[in-house]
């Protein structure tokens, strides 16, 4: 096969209906192509090389006042020692990393002592940890496509409730992991139950680092996500830290003469790039989650910027005449994806159309109960609702944008063509202001 062969099959042909209908190892390994196949595309064009960037900044400034908290917590328990040990454990490639963050939490909590370097020190660290929490939550609406952010009062209980419970979840698991470790110890005299806990303390990374990605991929984005969905994306970033970890520590051998060079300075640049490299895999593998969940979105590779606007006008028109028919005969109202199957729109157009509609208080969007995906229903008297009044406040969409512009177009134009402009599109207007939107479909 070749490259052309090759570039036809991923551009067009598993793009093809036919595939839809196929069953069996096939049908899944195309559809699985397909997630994969717009993950890199999306992972690409959206610059998450970026979003990796920001993310790894903010890591690195929020580390110590994290680990800080959660040494803290650990020490009103009598447990700081055994967390000591798990950190230690958990960054085992690192040494040299482990024992700078742990000196500098020590050193955060010594200072924190005094009355004036509490309260600098208690901003910093809020300030730090808010930052890359919301820096997380941005990249990841940022994948989901979310438009409606969290309000100021979500972000204070949301963001506090995860400062304070992570810490807490960190020492019940470096607990159990330590009497993990004390029951397979009293066990080594017996072969085959010492082999099995071996076996299953060998296993606890590969069922902890997968789990704790799912539980990330459903917490994280401010919309809903089926868990069903984050399964196979979480343990595959699950999976991909496991083998990155074992590189990096097989990989300082490698790094030899680069510590010679650097010493232990080369511990920084070393942690940055295994954290740079985490947060791509974090990121690409929630790219997957959201394909994973959203595949008929993508039926088409075809986005609303590819259309005409007077395709996008009569598209908009259709959708809203559907919506206002079903409402006038007290029918239950439809969501995206059922509004798609009936128009035959690509879903993603759809999806934008039905938005800028919302947007312009033509549309009003009610959220689903439970897992029910929300529904469209008119945002004003159907009777007031015309093919005019919706062209009208579509061509004059978005207000906010055009007010910010200082640009006079009359004072560029004569006032005898603006007279002319004004008045046809009057007509125009006038003339579609005729045509009830829920008589356009048949």
């Amino acid at each position: 096969m070749n490259i052309r062969k090759i570039k036809y099959f991923l551009l067009v042909g598993m793009w093809k209906e036919e595939n839809d209908d196929r069953k069996g190892i096939i049908g899944r390994s195309i559809n699985w192509l397909r997630k994969l196949w717009l993950a890199v595309i999306f992972f690409i064009r959206r610059g998450h090389s970026d979003y990796a960037t920001a993310l790894s900044f903010s890591t690195l400034l929020a580390i110590v006042p994290v680990f800080a908290v959660v040494f803290a917590i650990a020490r009103g328990f009598d447990l700081s020692i055994y967390i000591e040990v798990w950190f230690r454990n958990l960054l085992s490639s690192q040494p040299q990393v482990a024992e700078s963050i742990i000196e500098l939490a020590n050193s955060y909590l010594a200072h924190a002592k005094s009355g004036v370097i509490i309260g600098i020190g208690l901003i910093f660290m809020f300030y730090s940890v808010m930052s890359l929490i919301y820096n997380v939550e941005y990249a990841f609406d940022k994948i989901w496509q979310v438009e409606d952010k969290r309000s100021p009062t979500r972000i204070v209980i949301d963001y506090m409730a995860l400062l304070f419970f992570i810490p807490i979840i960190i020492i019940i698991f470096s607990g159990l992991n330590i009497f993990f470790y004390t029951i397979a110890g009293s066990l080594e005299s017996f072969a085959v139950l010492g082999t099995m806990s071996k076996f299953l303390i060998e296993l606890i990374p590969y069922v902890l680092m997968p789990c704790f990605f799912i539980a990330f991929y459903v917490i994280m984005p401010n919309t809903k996500v089926h868990v069903s969905k984050a399964i196979v994306p979480g343990i595959i970033a699950g999976i991909a830290m496991i083998i990155l970890q074992y590189f990096y520590i097989h990989g300082q051998i490698l790094l030899t003469s680069y510590n010679a060079i650097y010493g232990s300075f080369a511990a920084l640049p070393l942690f940055m790039l295994w954290m740079l490299i985490s947060w791509y895999i974090c990121l690409f593998c929630a790219e997957l989650c959201y394909m994973n969940q959203n595949m008929d979105y993508y039926a088409f590779l075809i986005e609303t910027k590819d259309v005409s606007y007077g395709n996008q006008m009569l598209m908009s028109a259709t959708l809203l005449g559907i919506i206002c028919r079903r409402f006038a005969e007290g029918k239950a109202p439809l969501t995206a994806l059922q509004l798609k199957e009936e128009t035959k729109i690509p879903i993603r157009v759809t999806t934008d159309l039905l938005f800028r509609l919302r947007d312009v208080n033509l549309l009003t969007e009610i959220s689903g109960n439970g897992d029910q995906e929300p529904v469209f229903q008119p945002a004003q008297d159907i009777a007031n609702i015309t093919v005019g009044r919706m062209r009208e406040l579509l061509d004059a969409y978005p207000r906010d944008k055009q007010r910010k512009l200082n640009t006079k177009i009359s004072d560029i134009l004569s006032e005898e063509t603006m007279a002319q402009l004004k008045a046809a599109q009057q007509q125009y207007i006038q003339a579609l202001d005729n045509i009830p939107l829920k008589d356009v479909c048949k």
